[in-house]
């Protein structure tokens, strides 16, 4: 088999180039920017509030759903979702705030598509996690500009995480895990 010029490897090369360029460019996004996407435009929806059901299921009126507003929004982009049984319901279900907010969680490593990262390296469509000792934690999706999207008591909204850690001062840890599987 003949070498080839370099003028062809030059060409094989550029080639190559512009199919890895256009391949970033094409419009190919990665999980946590279909996260953050999916999750800024549910801003100002009430399908979450606290005095709604959840999905026609009244177990969970007048119930906070922060962590029913992560899971369907992982649900719709088709990121892994973990999940818990449920003995006095007899079904696999979300997991809760607390349990986000444990950076231990069997039920995330398990997924084997979540890591723990560093609060200051926090990023879009990161899932942030706040433990309580009392009560359910919270939790949302990490936004731009130090920001968040949750599911609050009257509807979703984007707020300041460092303001809202300010305000609570029953957190006692704050998680947060990124999404590492493809998209």
């Amino acid at each position: 088999m003949p070498a080839m010029s370099s003028r062809a490897l030059q060409q094989v090369f550029v080639f190559a180039l512009f199919f890895t360029i256009g391949e970033c460019w094409s419009g190919r996004k990665t999980m946590p920017t279909k996260i953050w996407e999916s999750a800024r435009n549910k801003v100002h929806s009430t399908k979450w509030s606290l005095a709604n059901s959840w999905n026609g299921d009244n177990v969970y009126k007048n119930k906070w759903k922060c962590n029913l507003f992560v899971y369907d929004v992982l649900q719709e982009v088709k990121a892994s979702t973990p999940k818990r049984w449920s003995w006095w319901r007899f079904r696999w279900g979300p997991i809760g705030a607390n349990e986000w907010a444990n950076p231990d969680s069997r039920y995330l490593i398990r997924t084997g598509c979540y890591h723990t990262v560093k609060y200051s390296d926090r990023r879009i469509g990161d899932i942030i996690a706040f433990k309580r000792n009392r009560n359910s934690g919270h939790m949302g999706i990490v936004s731009t500009s130090g920001n968040y999207i949750s599911a609050q008591r009257n509807q979703v909204k984007e707020d300041n995480v460092d303001s809202f850690l300010r305000r609570d001062a029953s957190i006692v840890r704050t998680t947060v895990w990124r999404n590492v599987c493809l998209a």
